[in-house]
């Protein structure tokens, strides 16, 4: 593990305050609502056809919606342990990230909560069988984050990080996760975990 996350195990663990919490956690109960309404409105006005068929919709869809929950809060949980930083962080300067993560999920992607949160509703398309929460509301949802993370959070991140995130950036994808990094991580834990394993031959010289 890098010496700066080290350090940061040594850190107490950021406070949650309900005044910033609280409208972080009305995303998640707007933003579904929001996905349904649209999407709706979407197929209706394009005339699209339920998709995909029964019982697939709900095969994929829950598979998708647990998958991007587990990715989104397994980030945010490292961001927090790690980090010492919070997800509104880029709002409220009190929460940001005080080590910059490069490890567990964030060793695939550089933005795994967007990963994972866009999955949900897409996740949420497919079970209700709805080509526009599927198709059309995690391109908006996602263009938009896009913009934050570029227009904000990027420049912001090389500000206080310097040559460390630009490192990181450099070999890091950017939303979409390495799957040859995945497996190559671990291959590197298992060989790791061999060679310790293996007993030391005595010295018969």
């Amino acid at each position: 593990m890098p010496d700066s996350e080290t350090k940061a195990d040594t850190k107490a663990l950021p406070k949650i305050h309900l005044r910033y919490f609280i409208p972080y956690f009305l995303i998640f109960l707007l933003v579904p609502l929001g996905t349904f309404l649209l999407g709706s409105w979407i197929d209706l006005v394009l005339n699209l056809p339920p998709f995909p068929p029964f019982p697939f919709n709900i095969v994929f869809g829950v598979i998708v919606m647990l998958g991007g929950a587990a990715i989104g809060i397994k980030a945010t949980r490292q961001l927090r342990k790690v980090g010492k930083g919070l997800p509104w962080g880029e709002a409220v300067q009190a929460s940001q990230s005080s080590t910059l993560v490069i490890s567990g999920i964030f060793t695939y992607t550089r933005n795994p909560m967007t990963f994972g949160y866009t999955l949900l509703p897409l996740g949420m398309g497919l079970l209700f069988r709805s080509l526009g929460m599927t198709l059309f509301i995690p391109a908006i949802v996602l263009g938009v984050q896009v913009i934050i993370i570029k227009r904000r959070e990027e420049p912001n991140l090389t500000r206080r990080f310097g040559e460390e995130y630009l490192k990181y950036k450099r070999k890091t994808p950017f939303l979409v996760p390495s799957i040859w990094m995945f497996f190559a991580q671990r291959r590197k834990k298992m060989a790791s975990s061999k060679s310790a394993s293996r007993p030391i031959s005595p010295d018969t010289s």
